[in-house]
């Protein structure tokens, strides 16, 4: 009996050793994501999954690490391990979603844009992120839901309400455009691109002495606006 209670023992604190060990590799991973040194910190959660092979965070932070390298592919699947091991794991479809878009798998980013969105319904960044990419194929009605979609949860976005703007625009609703841009721009008052597309709009709406009051805020922030775009608003 105790023969096995002293085997039982040792096997204990083993196991406790083991789980220190990768956590503490796991840990200087994090420390060296956090200074900039990518792979090196890939070369520490690499050591962490050789000892937990189902350790999720280390395989998601890993896939965080490789995508600040443009490593895609190989991000793509610590996003698609992570997920095997936690099935609802919100931000890794999020993730697994953007750099499958990177990637240029469009089709297979706004699937997962919609699995975060599933599992999380009030999750502003997927909702934001979907937008982008339907926008980027075409999708402008559904873009500008999305880009809603996100404001609801999280008010704040800035780049939500300038690219809704943006497709607004593209649509036809120049008007609404100005109230999004506004809203950025009460947001973040030296936003030059958001004044530049105020201004424009505001010119394709004739409204000619407000829009060049923005046009030269923007160029005044430092961003550019050519003679060309100013007589393509003309109204």
């Amino acid at each position: 009996m105790k023969k096995i209670l002293s085997m039982t023992f040792v096997m204990l604190v083993s196991c406790c050793l083991y789980g220190q060990s990768s956590i503490q590799m796991y840990n200087k991973g994090c420390r060296m994501t956090e200074k900039g040194e990518y792979q090196a910190a890939i070369n520490w959660f690499t050591k962490a999954i050789e000892l937990d092979q189902f350790f999720t965070e280390a395989y998601y932070n890993r896939a965080l690490a490789k995508s600040k390298l443009k490593d895609y592919t190989s991000a793509i699947a610590d996003y698609s391990r992570a997920i095997d091991i936690r099935p609802h794991f919100v931000l890794a479809y999020n993730n697994r979603g953007a750099d499958r878009k990177e990637f240029g798998d469009l089709e297979g980013a706004i699937a997962d844009y919609t699995q975060a969105i599933s599992l999380d319904t009030a999750y502003a960044r997927a909702y934001y992120n979907r937008g982008i990419v339907r926008f980027v194929t075409g999708e402008i009605s559904s873009a500008i839901k999305d880009f809603t979609h996100a404001l609801r949860s999280a008010p704040d976005m800035i780049d939500a309400w300038f690219n809704r703007a943006v497709v607004k625009c593209l649509d036809g609703d120049h008007t609404g455009a100005i109230s999004d841009l506004s809203r950025a721009i009460e947001l973040n008052p030296g936003f030059a691109n958001a004044y530049k597309e105020r201004g424009l709009a505001r010119i394709k709406l004739g409204q000619q002495a407000t829009g060049m009051k923005d046009i030269e805020k923007a160029r005044e922030l430092g961003c550019t606006v050519t003679e060309q775009e100013l007589v393509n608003n003309q109204e």
